[in-house]
């Protein structure tokens, strides 16, 4: 989630305080993402819910700390379990193109909270690929991302510019320059073998498309990213 939409979905969540929680964030990451790599998760949205003592419990098919509940949404016991816990809301962010069939768990989502409840979804509208484990390149507009839950009504719709990825990059700098510099180590040891550099070609018309994958993110440094963000409500049975 960018600053941007993490501010919006801030604003959201003050102006129906009283209607979203207990709040379910799902595919939630970890405690150390929501503070350390995006720590405006926790600046804009779940540090204001708790200074109120709202409840928001944190899910993710990983068990880690900061993960409430561990678990997929194939898994029927797991729906069950999610339902039977009567969320008032769910926050499913970005997580629509890392799936395979975004409609099955659309569907599957909006069984979790009960008539009257509310769903906040976004995914990327313009935005490169970036696989997590996958990215099936699903880049709906807010109308084509609330059509996929046709149980509900559309409330709030927008596009939320967020930067590029060069602002993004310093962003993370800012807020946590360790993580970021042993990143970049890293990732510099594995483009070297010993003392020499692999050097990737820039791009030219006999380059070939796996070598293309590799640039597919240049243009991303200046070109502006875009999110498709809604908030549902879930219509009476």
């Amino acid at each position: 989630m960018l600053i941007p939409e993490a501010r919006w979905y801030g604003r959201q969540m003050r102006k129906r305080r009283d209607e979203l929680f207990p709040m379910l964030n799902l595919g939630s990451q970890t405690l150390a993402f929501r503070t350390e790599i995006q720590p405006w998760l926790d600046r804009y949205l779940f540090a204001p819910a708790r200074s109120l003592g709202l409840k928001v419990v944190h899910s993710d098919m990983q068990a880690a700390e900061g993960v409430d509940l561990v678990g997929d949404l194939s898994d029927p016991a797991f729906r069950d379990q999610l339902a039977s816990m009567r969320f008032q809301s769910v926050l499913c962010s970005n997580l629509l193109e890392h799936v395979e069939h975004p409609e099955l768990v659309a569907q599957t989502v909006a069984q979790i909270v009960p008539p009257g409840g509310y769903l906040l979804v976004s995914a990327p509208y313009r935005f490169p690929y970036h696989p997590d484990p996958i990215d099936t390149m699903f880049r709906p507009s807010p109308r084509e991302l609330a059509a996929l839950f046709p149980q509900t009504d559309l409330i709030e719709a927008t596009i939320i510019r967020g930067g590029n990825l060069s602002t993004y990059a310093l962003q993370r700098l800012i807020s946590h320059p360790g993580r970021v510099m042993a990143d970049a180590r890293a990732k510099w040891r594995s483009m070297t073998m010993g003392a020499t550099t692999v050097s990737l070609p820039l791009p030219t018309s006999k380059t070939t498309s796996a070598d293309r994958g590799r640039w597919h993110w240049l243009p991303w440094l200046v070109r502006p990213f875009e999110i498709s963000c809604v908030v549902l409500r879930k219509r009476p049975s």
